[in-house]
């Protein structure tokens, strides 16, 4: 059950104070925008956190099917990119209040440490994606023993 919680009064001061924070997030988000302010690709909300062996990146896509995702990784960059549809319908609509962005969307990370790539794992449920990036094991160089003929060794 989702808790609706109602408020009384004017909030002016609450409106102003967000939309100066919806500003400030479009400024950052990496959105681009094309003639007439209709954006290109939108970001989706991100949290990235490490815990001991592994980077955990978690993505809040609600509304997009799996086959409408694609989780790309490189050395050093995350990719996640796809398409939330925009609603179906014939009927007509006049929004009162828009928020939710539709259209493509994407969000790059960029991985701190390197990565074991073939124990990448994602999943997605309830609207969120999680990856979990396993850092790759350090590769150890053992130096080899060089000979030094007998010769060389009295010359010195």
């Amino acid at each position: 059950m989702i808790l609706i919680v109602r408020r009384r009064g004017r909030r002016e001061r609450g409106k102003i104070q967000q939309d100066m924070e919806a500003a400030f997030r479009s400024l950052f988000s990496g959105a681009r925008t094309a003639t007439g302010g209709h954006m290109e690709y939108w970001r989706p909300p991100v949290e990235v956190y490490e815990v001991e062996d592994e980077l955990i990146v978690t993505v809040e896509i609600a509304g997009v099917t799996e086959d409408d995702l694609n989780v790309e990784i490189d050395e050093s960059v995350l990719r996640i990119a796809g398409t939330r549809p925009f609603p179906e319908g014939s009927r007509r609509r006049v929004f009162h209040q828009t928020g939710i962005p539709y259209g493509d969307f994407e969000a790059e990370v960029f991985l701190p440490f390197a990565v074991a790539l073939d124990d990448v794992e994602a999943a997605y449920e309830n609207g969120m994606l999680h990856v979990h990036l396993p850092r790759a094991r350090p590769t150890r160089i053992v130096p080899r023993g060089i000979d030094v003929p007998a010769d060389a060794q009295q010359e010195e």
